[in-house]
């Protein structure tokens, strides 16, 4: 198992929680089931698993070999961009999925309760983990102090 170091334990638990706020408003917001209680269970499900799956399976490192097939450098924007595609789509299936299952369960109408919000449930998947990482880099470098970024 990779060995990360406090930096990458912050900002991955970061990433995540904002991921997953934003995923629990918006999957449950799509199909009008959006409450408080709904919230609270998805949000600490998908946060759960979704933080163990990121430290467990080398999703980050799939991300950045993808971006470097296009000569994306590390730490530039178009390298963050691509990479994080990756992530996306790993992350958006599984916990949509979940998420799917939780909230409306399993039953003959799964996949397509599924499938009605995955694309949308995709770009936020995206547009969360880039607003993650974007605002998790200075965050985490304030409170580890400056160095890896």
């Amino acid at each position: 198992m990779k060995k990360y170091s406090k930096f990458d334990v912050i900002l991955n638990l970061w990433i995540s929680f904002v991921i997953n706020v934003v995923l629990s408003i918006v999957l449950p917001a799509l199909v009008g089931m959006l409450s408080f209680g709904i919230f609270l269970k998805g949000f600490v499900i998908a946060f759960t698993v979704s933080t163990i799956l990121v430290f467990l399976i080398p999703v980050v490192d799939w991300g950045a070999k993808f971006a470097s097939l296009f000569g994306l450098k590390p730490g530039t924007a178009g390298f963050t961009l691509v990479s994080t595609i990756v992530l996306a789509l790993f992350l958006g299936t599984i916990m949509t999925l979940l998420m799917t299952a939780v909230n409306a369960g399993i039953g003959p109408h799964f996949f397509a309760a599924w499938w009605s919000c995955y694309p949308i449930a995709l770009l936020t998947v995206y547009l969360s983990a880039l607003v993650g990482i974007f605002t998790g880099i200075p965050l985490t470098k304030a409170i580890v102090g400056a160095g890896k970024p």
